[in-house]
């Protein structure tokens, strides 16, 4: 579990999306998280310029950060954060 005021802090929740390891959120914004550096990474969605976020508190990988998206049809994407649920979400909390 990461720390419960990181939850305090995300906004506008967009979609709902198939993240590493199970359903993920797709958000505008996201605070109290530090950027990896970026990356090429083949995703569901098509190839993609990526950088893991972590919390800021633990470090844990806790999604990416959209930097670029190579498909027209992904470019809404780009400069939004994917977290997972798993990573943010404490299950019988």
């Amino acid at each position: 579990m990461i720390s419960r005021n990181l939850s305090n802090f995300l906004f506008s929740i967009i979609l709902f999306l198939q993240g590493r390891n199970g359903r993920a959120f797709l958000f505008s914004h996201a605070m109290n998280i530090t950027l990896g550096p970026k990356e090429d990474r083949h995703l569901l969605s098509g190839l993609h310029t990526v950088a893991d976020i972590y919390c800021a508190d633990c470090h844990q990988v806790l999604g990416w950060k959209y930097e670029r998206a190579y498909e027209v049809s992904q470019k809404y994407k780009e400069g939004k954060f994917i977290l997972e649920k798993a990573k943010i979400v404490k299950e019988d909390w």
